[in-house]
């Protein structure tokens, strides 16, 4: 055929408008082919069938159907993680998802008040600020209240981030900051939380010793021995009873002690506060002993000239000249037989770390998440609320003790002076027994919320298996319950709450500190996956509430935060040995590509970064026949993607041979590094010579990179001109290119019409139709972070078929949406069953008509066909039952060609004004059986036509699989 000769028919040539569809007539109206009688084989059936009677239930995506069976469709895919999420890593198997109606306060701000601040508060707070003075008593407390407010800040970044947090803090950790530190903060929260419920049950052994029944102390030994071994010995029984209070049914446990204690011992002290200010002292009141150690006497009567001179009562009422005397801190009293010891250190870190059992609760907000019906409002408000309450409890306890209560007898730690009663219990009204019961309360609240705490943390560390542990602590509820407690009893072996409290406290700031300095982290980076909606996060707070722990840490017991900081560190390290894998949770590794050999080696020995995580782009070009740039675009769109924090390479490929065309090699690296800086963006140049361009692309994708620092996404634009005669082989070429890229585990985007056109603003409208969608939901949280996309919204779009709920859908979706951190509208689009319409049927016979067309005119000219001939295979395809050749189009390229319509009429028809449209890629055909590749590019065409800038994406084959 000459040169001349006319150009192929374009099926798409003739498309009807979106607003005016082609009639669906029934299959006995669709007209036969061009000089052939209806038979029931060319008759195509409901849905585009392959023949006559067979109905196909998912004729409406024939574009996936390939793949179907490995990457399911949208809402097979949220069934299944509907039904992964249900079993959240605290529950049993079998049980069902707890139901989600508590908000903020019954359940964030009731557990994270369910502290030991109610036996701190009657136990040792009077001591502290006798001790240390009421100024330290409140610098104490603004630490306290400033660690808690930046911790629960943090905590409310990681809530509203948009992940699933399931029902324990470690499923809630490790959603959002990654395996490694969700595992190395969930062994310490569990360590805090086991040495909490020995805490408890110590505070509760000290008031049944030292206040309530002393001639129970039993147990031999003298003085301070005596009193370990009692403590021991009565703090293993109580601990025992927590577990078996732990161990009952959830229905059947108690109301929030914790609470109600707390409430107790502040209301009780408020009120005998308010009581001695109003009468101006009691009828009954003491008086300070005449020599330092006595016992308190009943104060004289007014007056008597001798006795009552110079008579202080301990408890004169508030004043601000009792408050000033207070302030600062005096030495302990020495009893009458000179032993000091019921004071002891009273240094600043010492009272530190008997203030800090008080704001252990933080982390505690966060474990019924699976409970609330909005964790992202919840768990902001509930913790910020409880670490508030905390604070202004404490200052308030603080200043009420200084200003009522002589420095003398709040420096009397165990009430010996008052014969047997606490300070805080003679302070207050109505009966010195309700701070007592109250603290009980309060130690009985916090080591039931400790041991249930701490045994779901420790079941979801065992099912996450990336520590060792045994697998019984991963199922039911009474193995971790009882490991939980043989760790508590450890701390119950110290045998006194003062020397358990430094401890307690340095494993719960380690906590905190791996928390903000995490978050701090995320946001410094940033990860695509974090996205925190929290309006008081910033990574600069962060990192100083991690600077505070580490400071309070060290404050308090030097030792002791070097042990835990090397159990933190070693369970990182672990974890991040083990490979532990997770959605969203690779952001931390992203530090391993800014340092040169260290990291590669680093990359090298682990798991290359997935594209969900950031894609790693390889961006393939045309340069014309000057070497000049001929798709600039693509280069904004891979700055606009990676903001200057993932590596880019550029390729292109120039046939020709070597060391012939050296200098064009340079030239062309020299076009692209300009085109690079022309679109702000930072990367590396490659430029392949290859006889052929098509095998030169394929060698270029499988092997650009660096050992594990390779790209795993490939941009390129779309073919414009594969219709062309003069280029007949670029549909073969881009079929190719997609099949090695595949292949190689890479993911592909495929960029189509006039991107980064329009004005400011818009929509990015992402169409999820199969697959997991991560990469999908991915790319337009990278957008969004240029601000040339940062006033887009965000809409997400799936189809359902007949057989789907939509609403369950739209629901499912949302909690997707959510958990990805996807701040989008989402969108359920029913796609109904249609029949063919007799347009449909002769554009797909137009279309193989042309390949055909092509294929004759390329053997004519004596190269190879743009495109294989059918093999034997598709032969029997088209042929009929009895031998005869078919007559008329191939049903499954009018199925496919239905199915690009309607999908193509759906995303018009909602999406044709929208700035960007992200679109699943169909799979390109498989290399066996042999088919036309040019029908797979007019299929596209079809399903993209109409429309504005469209991008293809299809995720790589090597990302991690979906929970």
């Amino acid at each position: 055929m000459s040169e001349s000769s006319p150009e192929p028919p374009s099926p798409s040539s003739s498309r009807p408008p979106h607003s005016s569809p082609s009639p669906s007539p029934s299959p006995e109206a669709t007209p036969p082919p061009r000089g052939h009688a209806p038979s029931p084989r060319d008759t195509p059936t409901r849905g585009g069938g392959a023949a006559a009677g067979h109905a196909h239930p998912e004729a409406g995506l024939a574009l996936f159907e390939e793949e179907l069976a490995t990457r399911p469709r949208v809402p097979a895919l949220l069934r299944r993680i509907a039904a992964y999420s249900a079993l959240s890593p605290d529950s049993d198997a079998g049980e069902a998802a707890p139901r989600r109606a508590l908000g903020a306060l019954w359940g964030v701000a009731v557990p994270s008040l369910q502290t030991l601040l109610g036996l701190v508060l009657v136990l040792r707070l009077p001591w502290v600020v006798g001790a240390g003075g009421v100024l330290q008593a409140l610098a104490i407390g603004a630490l306290l209240a400033a660690c808690t407010l930046l911790t629960a800040v943090s905590l409310s970044a990681v809530a509203t981030n948009g992940l699933d947090p399931g029902a324990c803090p470690l499923g809630l950790l490790s959603g959002a900051l990654g395996p490694e530190a969700g595992g190395a903060l969930g062994l310490c929260t569990f360590l805090s939380a086991a040495f909490a419920a020995a805490a408890a049950a110590l505070g509760a052994a000290e008031i049944l010793l030292v206040y309530v029944a002393p001639q129970a102390a039993i147990l031999p030994g003298r003085g301070r021995w005596g009193r370990l071994n009692n403590g021991r010995g009565w703090g293993s029984g109580l601990l025992g009873l927590l577990g078996l209070g732990a161990a009952v049914p959830p229905a059947a446990r108690p109301a929030p002690l914790g609470l109600a204690g707390l409430l107790l011992a502040l209301l009780g002290l408020q009120a005998g506060v308010l009581r001695a200010a109003l009468t101006g002292g009691t009828p009954h009141a003491l008086c300070l002993p005449a020599q330092p150690g006595g016992l308190l006497r009943p104060c004289p009567a007014p007056g008597g000239s001798n006795e009552s001179r110079g008579v202080r009562p301990v408890f004169p009422g508030p004043s601000a000249g009792l408050l000033a005397e207070n302030l600062w801190p005096r030495p302990a009293e020495t009893g009458p037989d000179g032993d000091d010891d019921d004071g002891g250190d009273s240094s600043f870190g010492v009272l530190l770390g008997l203030s800090l059992p008080g704001a252990s609760g933080v982390l505690w907000g966060c474990s019924r998440c699976g409970e609330l019906r909005d964790a992202a409002r919840s768990v902001p408000a509930g913790s910020l609320g409880a670490a508030a309450v905390t604070a202004l409890g404490y200052l308030s306890a603080a200043v009420l003790l200084g200003a009522s209560v002589e420095g003398r007898l709040l420096r009397d730690k165990f009430g010996v002076s008052l014969r047997g009663t606490p300070v805080a219990g003679a302070a207050s009204w109505p009966w010195p027994w309700v701070p007592l019961v109250g603290a009980l309360l309060s130690a009985g609240g916090a080591g039931l919320q400790a041991l249930l705490g701490g045994s779901r943390t420790l079941r979801g560390l065992t099912r996450t298996r990336a520590l060792p542990l045994p697998r019984a602590l991963g199922r039911g509820r009474i193995w971790p319950l009882v490991a939980t407690a043989a760790v508590a009893e450890l701390g119950v072996l110290l045998g006194s709450l003062d020397l358990l409290a430094p401890v307690l406290s340095v494993f719960c700031l380690t906590s905190y500190l791996g928390l903000n300095l995490a978050c701090a982290l995320q946001g410094l980076l940033p990860t695509p996956g974090w996205n925190p909606r929290c309006r008081l996060y910033h990574w600069g707070a962060a990192l100083a509430g991690a600077a505070l722990c580490l400071g309070l840490m060290l404050a308090t017991c030097w030792y002791c935060a070097l042990l835990a900081l090397g159990i933190g560190a070693t369970a990182y390290k672990y974890l991040e040995y083990r490979g532990a894998q997770s959605e969203w949770g690779e952001g931390l590794r992203g530090l391993s590509l800014s340092a040169a050999r260290f990291a590669l080696l680093r990359l090298e020995d682990g798991r290359p970064p997935a594209p969900s995580w950031r894609p790693q782009l390889l961006v393939l070009v045309k340069l014309d026949e000057e070497l000049r740039l001929a798709q600039p675009r693509l280069l904004a769109l891979a700055a606009q993607l990676q903001a200057g924090k993932g590596l880019t390479v550029v390729g292109s490929v120039i046939p020709g041979e070597l060391p012939r065309d050296q200098p064009r090699v340079r030239q062309a690296e020299r076009a692209l590094r300009a085109g690079l800086a022309g679109a702000g963006a930072r990367g590396f140049v490659q430029v392949l010579v290859a006889p052929g361009r098509g095998p030169g692309l394929g060698a270029l994708v499988q092997g650009c990179g660096l050992g594990a620092l390779r790209p795993n996404a490939v941009l390129l634009g779309w073919p414009h001109g594969w219709r062309r005669r003069h280029d007949p082989a670029a549909a073969r070429r881009f079929v190719e290119l997609l099949r090695v890229a595949g292949a190689g585990g890479r993911a592909l985007l495929v960029a189509k019409g006039p991107l980064g056109a329009g004005a400011p603003g818009g929509t990015l409208d992402v169409w999820w139709v199969v697959g997991d969608g991560r990469l999908l939901t991915l790319l337009p949280l990278l957008l969004r972070q240029h601000p040339a996309w940062r006033g887009c919204r965000v809409r997400l779009f799936t189809v359902a078929l007949l057989e789907d709920n939509s609403l369950r859908l739209r629901r499912l979706l949302e909690a997707v949406a959510r958990r990805r951190g996807l701040p989008a509208q989402t969108h359920v689009v029913e796609l109904h069953d249609s029949d063919v319409s007799a347009y449909t049927y002769e554009r797909t016979l137009m279309m193989e008509q042309r390949s055909q067309m092509l294929r004759q005119m390329r053997q004519a000219q004596g190269g190879p066909a743009p495109s294989r001939a059918p093999s034997a295979g598709e032969e029997e395809e088209e042929e009929e039952e009895g031998g005869d050749p078919r007559r008329g189009p191939s049903p499954g390229n009018v199925r496919r060609m239905h199915a690009a319509e309607r999908l193509n009429e759906a995303v018009g028809r909602r999406s044709g004004g929208a700035r960007l449209v992200l679109l699943d890629l169909p799979p390109p055909p498989p290399p066996r059986p042999p088919r036309p590749l040019d029908n797979y590019l007019e299929f596209l065409e079809v399903l993209t036509e109409g429309l504005g800038p469209v991008l293809l994406v299809r995720g790589g084959d090597g990302d991690p699989p979906d929970p």
